[in-house]
């Protein structure tokens, strides 16, 4: 039972949008990762090929005459770098106002470590030590990228730097476009697969609204179209509805049979014991033992009558319906009941004019059964009152006791077959307010029992007007 509970509350539709859109961000981001590790990389050969080319090319541009060694004057050439102010590749810049000039130096130096040219956005200063290769310096609080090379044509060391800054701007670009194509694809994923989805489970939904729908006793099989997927369930439900409907009709036969059969042998029984009472003496234990037999005959052939009726109404194909007053419907119910009704306060509040569409003679059964309940669990000398109003597009029938009364949960249960609000009462057998129910909702109306205020029981008729 608690695994039932937990399957209650799993939606298939939102584990798969779940998993759909878990398996999306999971590719994204391992795709988006070894984008930005590959770029970095590739970033970092890039520059350091370009400082490489820059050093060969300041080799080619700067040469001494065949034979002779560089000499350094009492000041080194120097090329002014100005600062652009402009310090990402976002800002606009001009021709003579590029982004990362002064982010970029070089320096040639002798092999006496003699400054010879430089550029003065570096300083004066050796930025690296004369070791060919790559390099990492920290400058004034900027980590710069470096490179050294010896010129063995010229006999110089040429230097060229390049802040780290720079690599790690374009490295940030790549990652902020990584990360701003997942936060719009994964949206936009999400609202087509919630609009896929629908789509999808349209059909399921439709299913659930007919299955709602279907009245108690409509046990025809499903027709609508499905999906492939759901064609098996339409077809184990329509196997089930077959089966529920086979053991109904052979429910309903057994009853009626049964009712049949017993009817004659309590007619014998009944007969026999009238002709015990003439011959009997005026013996009490002979007149307890009979009064038995008579209580214990009533109560079968109420059971039997009840059964009848029961078979009767569950054969109705069609109500035979028209426009009725009801007022005499309810004059002839309690005419009929003359005998149970005499000891009883009667308030009958019903317009003459009042009528309802229905099928006389079931709603007259219905009247009948009700208002029989009401005296059989009221005390004698208690008002009982018969009221109908006209509510709109429905016709309200209210019989109202000062009787016992129901509990909730024996009002729930009321209109169950054989369901008997005290099992140890003699007569009854269960089936009068089923029987009711059954035949209020062949007229499309509504049986509602409630429980009055200051004790009792009132039972109202809800039939479209």
């Amino acid at each position: 039972m608690i695994r039932l509970k937990g399957l209650d509350v799993y939606s298939l539709r939102l584990v798969l949008t779940l998993l759909i859109l878990s398996g999306i961000s999971v590719s994204v981001a391992v795709s988006s990762w070894l984008s930005t590790r590959d770029s970095k990389h590739q970033i970092e050969e890039l520059f350091d090929a370009q400082m490489l080319q820059t050093a060969k090319m300041l080799e080619l541009f700067y040469h001494t005459e065949p034979g002779a060694t560089p000499q350094s004057t009492a000041r080194p050439q120097v090329l002014h770098v100005p600062d652009s102010q402009i310090s990402s590749f976002a800002e606009k810049a001009d021709a003579l106002k590029l982004a990362y000039e002064h982010k970029l130096a070089f320096q040639i130096w002798s092999e006496a470590g003699e400054a010879l040219v430089l550029s003065d956005n570096i300083g004066h200063q050796p930025i690296t030590r004369f070791v060919q290769g790559y390099h990492k310096k920290v400058f004034e609080g900027e980590l710069w990228h470096v490179f050294s090379f010896f010129s063995v044509k010229n006999h110089v060391w040429i230097v060229t730097a390049q802040q780290d800054e720079v690599r790690q701007e374009l490295v940030s670009q790549i990652m902020h476009n990584a990360v701003i194509v997942p936060l719009i694809v994964v949206p936009l994923t999400l609202l087509i697969v919630s609009l896929l989805f629908y789509l999808l489970f349209r059909p399921l939904k439709t299913f659930e609204r007919e299955l709602i729908g279907r009245a108690p006793n409509d046990l025809t099989p499903l027709t609508m179209s499905l999906p492939k997927e759901l064609v098996p369930v339409r077809r184990a439900l329509n196997l089930y509805i077959n089966s529920i409907a086979r053991f109904i009709a052979r429910e309903r036969r057994f009853s009626a049979d049964a009712a049949h059969e017993l009817k004659t042998p309590l007619s014998v029984i009944k007969l026999h014991q009238h002709g015990l009472e003439s011959l009997i003496d005026d013996d009490p234990q002979q007149k307890f033992h009979l009064a038995a037999i008579d209580a214990g005959v009533v109560h079968m052939s109420h059971t039997v009558e009840q059964l009848l009726v029961l078979a009767r109404v569950d054969s109705i194909n069609e109500l035979n319906v028209s426009s009725h007053a009801i007022l005499p419907m309810v004059e002839d119910a309690l005419n009929q009941l003359m005998p149970q009704i005499t000891d009883y306060e009667w308030n009958i509040d019903i317009a003459p004019q009042l009528t309802v569409t229905c099928d006389r003679f079931y709603l007259l059964l219905v009247l009948k059964n009700i208002i029989e309940n009401a005296c059989k669990y009221s005390p004698q000398e208690s008002e009982i009152s018969v009221s109908a109003h006209s509510l709109g597009d429905e016709i309200s029938i209210c019989i109202a006791d000062r009787g016992q009364g129901m509990t909730e949960e024996q009002i729930a249960n009321a209109t169950e077959r054989f369901y008997r609000v005290n099992e140890n009462e003699g007569i009854g057998a269960g089936l009068g307010l089923s029987i009711c129910h059954h035949i209020i909702e062949l007229h499309q109306g509504r049986l509602v029992i409630a429980p009055r205020e200051k004790g009792g029981l009132s039972v109202t008729l809800f039939l479209p007007q």
